[in-house]
């Protein structure tokens, strides 16, 4: 009965361990292949040009309001260090207070801004007062 066992296992395991080494190289050429289409993004275009919903959020957002365009948190498309979802870094530019804290916080360990705010739909808030004040 253990060899029936063994026999049928080993093919599973087998088909498991090729899935595994295969799904590593298919991620990494995706986010090669993300990279390059935007180095060939065509004059005049902008962002807005293929990403018409996600500007039209940012439009509403106060980083608009306050003139942070794309490539502030983003970097240049056509830059080695590109972020589609830009490093907690960018934020520490404009937001250390705001960053320090998150940093400082030991349950927002591993988190980013965009852990709890959308990238491009949020509200400014401010924090609510002590009770009693």
């Amino acid at each position: 009965m253990n060899s029936f066992r063994a026999r049928l296992f080993s093919p599973a395991l087998f088909v498991l361990f090729v899935l595994a080494i295969s799904v590593q190289p298919a991620t990494a050429q995706k986010d090669q292949a993300r990279h390059i289409y935007h180095r060939l993004i065509p004059a005049g275009n902008t962002c807005a040009t293929c990403h018409k919903v996600i500007s039209d959020q940012w439009k509403a957002s106060p980083h608009a309001a306050n003139g942070v365009e794309c490539t502030v948190c983003h970097g240049e498309t056509t830059a080695p260090d590109f972020a589609g979802t830009p490093a907690l870094s960018s934020c520490d530019a404009c937001h250390s207070d705001q960053v320090a804290q998150l940093k400082s916080d030991p349950f927002m360990k591993g988190k980013t801004c965009v852990n709890c705010h959308q990238a491009h739909i949020f509200v400014e808030h401010k924090k609510a007062a002590p009770a009693g004040k």
